[in-house]
């Protein structure tokens, strides 16, 4: 079995497997008052109180850390890949 995926097809699978991955940690994880999860573009859940609420919300990296984890993943097998097949042919 030969079959090699495209670039743009192994991102996106890596991707959607990765977001449902974090999008699971988050349901399960627990947050004390004013803690967050990440920073800057990887931030994923903050949980804080704000006057006489308690507010949780979700951050960008929801969707940036799911692409990230795409891009690496994706670019270290493309890359073996490539590495691997022009080894076999020298």
């Amino acid at each position: 079995m030969n079959y090699k995926l495209s670039f743009s097809t192994l991102f996106v699978s890596i991707s959607v497997i990765s977001l449902f991955a974090i999008m699971v940690y988050l349901n399960v994880s627990t947050l004390e008052l004013n803690k967050t999860i990440g920073t800057g573009l990887f931030y994923l859940k903050g949980y804080y109180e704000e006057g006489n609420m308690i507010v949780t919300e979700q951050g960008i990296g929801i969707i940036t850390l799911p692409l990230a984890i795409g891009l690496v993943a994706s670019t270290l097998i493309k890359g073996a890949q490539f590495y691997r097949a022009s080894s076999v042919t020298n």
